[in-house]
């Protein structure tokens, strides 16, 4: 194993060349918030233009038989039923059997039974309140349909996880920048050509599929660079500004809908803007850090001048100077995911991560998805979901770094299981969509917070040669069982309102047991070897507060405990 000494040699090498510069201010800028804008109004767009509007039987000959009412038309040819938040209104799927009454009888002669219906004859009529077009209203997936969206959100979140498998371990492979570059250009054209696919059920889930392969990369990729190029007090205010970027991008998405109110529009308006993101290659860099790792020296030092030349800082370090500073570690064979679960202590901190973002990532989707069912304006509602994320951010960040990441996501995840309780008893209730929109809206709250030190402490556990390949079996794992969020909505759209926000609660609960036994990671070193990884956090006490340490650096993980947990 390299001394700890050698450990630290890739941070002084960084200091020379800038470690928070003005490279540093603009790759972030540019990757970790436009580009992440974009690409956040990219993974939501597919949601927007899916939402099922309200929608009944078109029952045709209201002009023959001189009915002027709407409502009254409705009333003869449509019977009642109620729907899933318990209130009474016109059946979406079933009309009244006309063909009982000739030709010549007037709608006063109508008389109809509950049982003399049958399925929509003559296709829908939708509410285009909100909405001119979008794929469910041009194909009809509603009724006898109604599970092909649900379908495809379920293909997306499986799109996801198998892009996640394999750009994720890539990445610790072939490098950041090549999986970024892959991840552009599939959410790019994956919901450009989906605009054309409509007509065909099969290739626009496919498609769907493509644009959501690279989403979770190409958020993690650019921000893995910037932790390695960055210094580390900077960790958790990186992910800070990457998660800033992504709400504002799903705050805007539902904004651009409401103003086109056509589904083509948006999908082509939101995603073909990632190509602009090929056109900056003096910051589009690989991490030096990485690079040096992999004993890729010339190339390592070709982006280390190009950080300092941009930070105004003067670096003649030769090749062989970075050999000899930083020789290669001799880093134990990797094996992808197997290696994740190296030695009892670190397939111990694997699991108890893998289940914390499970317990994150189904009320996410759910949620999202929710927020267009819950009644009203699904633009507002969709809107005030995004918009909540980034004070939650604000929230998270400042908890992280004050009390630590274990305690702020273990406490989050209880709150969050403790707001689902009042809209459970509320929801039934007439007059009461505006207060269970707002307590849905705190529900997302607490997720995001939990999503915040998730996301830190999922980098900051895992050994530099492991990092991307453990966050992502993490979110791979997780948007498996997140798949069954489309699901869990369609509880609640189909049978009670009430029943998804009782899975949630329950998914919350689990999350406090789960996340309150992760070590804590605040102040503590990246590990580097794979030695680091197994022991990190092992000698923590579990009741204790992170305290920042005596020393300016220390010098391993284990001095890092004992300053502070002694």
């Amino acid at each position: 194993m390299a001394s700890p000494d050698n450990d630290m040699v890739f941070d002084r090498i960084m200091e020379m060349v800038g470690d928070d510069g003005p490279f540093q201010k603009r790759y972030n800028l540019i990757y970790n918030v436009l580009a992440v804008l974009v690409f956040g109004m990219t993974v939501v767009n597919i949601l927007l233009v899916l939402t099922v509007p309200d929608h009944n039987c078109n029952v045709p000959g209201r002009e023959l038989h001189n009915v002027t009412s709407v409502d009254r038309w409705r009333t003869l040819t449509l019977p009642r039923e109620l729907n899933s938040r318990g209130e009474s209104g016109f059946s979406s799927c079933r009309m009244y059997n006309l063909s009982k009454y000739p030709e010549g009888t007037t709608p006063d002669q109508w008389f109809f039974y509950p049982n003399e219906t049958t399925s929509c004859l003559y296709g829908y009529e939708y509410d285009r309140e909100y909405f001119d077009r979008t794929p469910v209203t041009e194909q009809d997936w509603v009724c006898e349909k109604e599970l092909h969206p649900t379908n495809v959100f379920a293909f997306i979140r499986f799109g996801e996880v198998s892009g996640t498998f394999v750009l994720g371990q890539l990445g610790d492979r072939i490098g950041r920048l090549p999986v970024y570059l892959i991840s552009l250009a599939m959410g790019a054209l994956g919901r450009a050509l989906a605009v054309f696919t409509a007509p065909h059920y099969g290739l626009f889930t496919l498609l769907a599929f493509v644009g959501s392969f690279a989403s979770n990369t190409g958020f993690q990729s650019p921000l893995i660079v910037a932790m390695e190029i960055s210094k580390d007090e900077n960790r958790a205010s990186l992910s800070m500004w990457q998660l800033g970027g992504w709400t504002v991008g799903i705050c805007v998405a539902p904004m651009i809908l409401w103003w086109c109110r056509d589904w083509v529009w948006l999908l082509l308006g939101t995603s073909l803007p990632l190509l602009v993101f090929y056109c900056l290659p003096q910051y589009n860099i690989e991490s030096p850090r990485w690079l040096a790792g992999q004993g890729r020296y010339p190339e390592c030092i070709r982006m280390l001048r190009k950080i300092a030349k941009v930070n105004g800082k003067r670096f003649d370090m030769t090749v062989e100077e970075l050999q000899e500073k930083a020789p290669r570690k001799e880093f134990e064979k990797m094996y992808g995911i197997v290696s994740l679960f190296s030695g009892s202590h670190m397939a111990k901190l694997t699991s108890l991560l893998l289940v914390a973002w499970i317990c994150n990532t189904i009320p996410t989707f759910t949620l999202l998805l929710l927020s267009t069912q819950m009644g009203g304006n699904p633009f507002m509602n969709f809107f005030w979901q995004g918009a909540i994320e980034l004070p939650a951010y604000l929230c998270g960040q400042v908890l992280c770094d004050r009390i630590g990441r274990r305690w702020t996501n273990s406490v989050a995840f209880l709150c969050n299981a403790l707001s689902c309780i009042p809209v459970i008893f509320i929801i039934h209730h007439p007059g009461t969509e505006l207060y269970a929109s707002i307590f849905a809206v705190v529900i997302k709250f607490f997720v995001c917070v939990t999503y915040f030190a998730l996301y830190l402490q999922s980098f900051e556990v895992y050994p530099t040669l492991l990092r991307q390949t453990g966050t992502s079996f993490g979110i791979i794992v997780a948007n498996i069982f997140g798949a069954l969020g489309p699901y869990i909505v369609f509880l609640g759209t189909s049978f009670d309102i009430r029943l998804p926000f009782v899975v949630l609660m329950l998914i919350g609960l689990l999350g406090f047991v789960t996340s309150i036994f992760l070590p804590e990671t605040l102040y503590q070193k990246l590990p580097d070897t794979m030695d680091e990884g197994r022991r990190f956090g092992k000698n923590q006490r579990f009741w204790t507060m992170p305290r920042r340490p005596t020393a300016e650096r220390a010098q391993s993980p284990g001095e890092v405990e004992k300053l502070n947990h002694s």
